[in-house]
């Protein structure tokens, strides 16, 4: 078995060296740092997705990220982002009003966090100069939210307008049910989008942008299954109220952003793992042809 594209490297191997790479990297560590950064850029960037989400007047933007986020989410941490959606969702004085400027510079310190893990991954310094690297983490932080607001827009407005459609055809039920199905790979389509192109931009090496790799199809299996089983655990024998009082629902959604995270960073060190053992193929193919 072999991964097609990426010079017959078989994903066995591939798999065993980016664990090893995982381990070797410290990635659990730089995992509980990403979740504390997020955590504190969470909020924020969903402040200035709302903001504009109110910019262009995509109203149904609320409900279609409450709706996403309880899709994974466990009802402690869903009950703490339905607490901020419902206090964001006041009359926003516009797109360049200081409360968004700064929820869209704190947003960014996520960013910077997750390219400095990245250079981890990539075994590559940060020679980026500040001057470049705080504008493009807050340019990154806006190229995500504008990609979220598309992809929002596509399941809000898409379904309307194939509804209409089915309605024409007089297959609405059928379109109902197709949705209904269709609705999770959508999100999950959109999902695989923003890790690919936080693989692509992240780093601090030169590479190709691919919209689909192996490991972001493998990030976003773990994190699928890491949220599920997380999920039931938290419903079913995790009691964080008793343990954490009032902070249980922060826990809880800290510890959900690590497992994210964590399954994040695998997927970066399965890419990373890839592209050097390809490259490393490659200079060797080229040597011996020079050779002979």
């Amino acid at each position: 078995m072999r991964i097609h594209g990426f010079q017959d490297l078989d994903p066995f191997k591939v798999l065993a060296s980016s664990i090893r790479h995982f381990i070797d990297d410290d990635m659990a560590t730089y995992a509980a740092a990403l979740a504390y950064h997020i955590l504190f850029a969470l909020f924020p960037f969903i402040m200035f997705l709302i903001a504009l989400s109110g910019f262009f007047e995509l109203t149904e933007m609320f409900e279609w990220l409450r709706q996403q986020a309880k899709s994974f989410l466990p009802p402690l941490a869903m009950d703490q982002v339905n607490r901020v959606i419902n206090e964001l969702q006041l009359p926003q004085k516009g797109l360049l009003s200081f409360g968004a400027i700064t929820a869209l510079w704190l947003a960014s310190q996520g960013i910077r966090a997750i390219m400095a893990a990245m250079n981890v991954a990539y075994d590559t310094p940060e020679s980026r100069p500040a001057w470049k690297l705080y504008p493009l983490s807050i340019l990154y932080t806006t190229g995500i939210a504008l990609l979220l607001l598309l992809a929002a827009s596509l399941l809000i407005v898409g379904p309307q307008a194939m509804q209409w459609l089915a309605q024409l055809a007089g297959l609405e039920q059928l379109f109902v049910t197709l949705w209904a199905w269709l609705r999770l790979p959508a999100a999950l389509l959109v999902l695989s989008l923003v890790i690919a192109f936080a693989y692509y931009a992240a780093p601090n090496v030169a590479h190709r942008f691919r919209m689909i790799t192996p490991g972001s199809i493998l990030a976003v299996v773990i994190w699928v299954a890491a949220s599920l089983g997380f999920s039931y655990y938290v419903q079913n024998f995790g009691n964080y109220s008793v343990m954490y009082g009032s902070i249980g629902a922060v826990i809880v959604l800290l510890l959900y952003l690590y497992l994210s995270a964590a399954a994040f960073l695998f997927g970066a060190e399965v890419n990373a793992v890839i592209e050097r053992e390809a490259g490393a193929r490659r200079r060797l193919k080229s040597e011996l042809s020079r050779a002979s």
